[in-house]
């Protein structure tokens, strides 16, 4: 038998890992098209820094902004009506 603890553990790990997964195949896209084309062919390894950097942060700003709503900082304290 799975625990509670294990089932709200594996929900946003399998996201986690989903999400990762969805980032990194469309950075893999873009890279594979660049490669591709013929106008970038002089500052290649520029470009695919630029590609995989943009990846990289879109991600992070992905993953942050996800765990923020699994754990948030701040939790509103209700006011008791008298």
């Amino acid at each position: 038998g799975e625990t509670q603890a294990q089932a709200s553990f594996e929900a946003p790990m399998n996201t986690i890992v989903f999400g990762s997964a969805t980032f990194a195949g469309a950075g893999a896209v873009a890279l594979l098209g660049s490669c591709f084309s013929k106008t970038l062919s002089k500052d290649r390894g520029l470009t695919n820094l630029l590609i995989i950097t943009a990846t990289v942060c879109c991600w992070l700003m992905w993953l942050i902004t996800y765990m923020m709503q699994l754990h948030p900082l701040v939790k509103p304290i209700p006011m008791k009506e008298e």
